[in-house]
């Protein structure tokens, strides 16, 4: 069996990606330039996580239909891939929303809330493709 190298990078981007979340709610919360600026770094660093989790996504995905596990994996992952598109395209937008900006525009902060509710959801659709497998 092959070694699957999605599963174990995708807890970067979760834990970037919800932690700017959190430091949203405090910017909300304090009105602290600190927990924008954090929020705005944690963001940047998930995208990062993200395109490493996509990258591997794709070669797991692919050496699995190597090996023969066919066209349910396909079937299943499509779902979880469209989640976990759109929670990266909205992170990039919150991201160049906050570009070079001292305090985030409100609705970066309802897009990044948005966005960590999308990737636990994606999350939770991911574990469930490993029943498929």
């Amino acid at each position: 069996m092959a070694l699957l190298v999605h599963p174990l990078l995708v807890h970067f981007p979760i834990a970037l990606w919800m932690t700017a979340a959190l430091f949203d709610l405090l910017f909300l919360w304090r009105r602290e330039q600190f927990f924008a600026t954090t929020a705005r770094y944690l963001v940047g660093l998930g995208l990062l996580g993200a395109l490493a989790s996509i990258v591997s996504g794709w070669r797991d995905l692919i050496t699995q239909e190597m090996l023969g596990v066919g066209t349910a994996l396909r079937k299943e992952h499509m779902p979880h891939q469209l989640l976990a598109y759109t929670a990266t395209i909205a992170y990039l937008l919150v991201f160049l929303g906050r570009w070079r900006r001292p305090s985030p525009a409100g609705w970066t902060i309802i897009l990044s809330l948005l966005g960590a509710v999308l990737i636990a959801v994606t999350g939770f659709v991911g574990v469930e493709l490993r029943k498929v497998m």
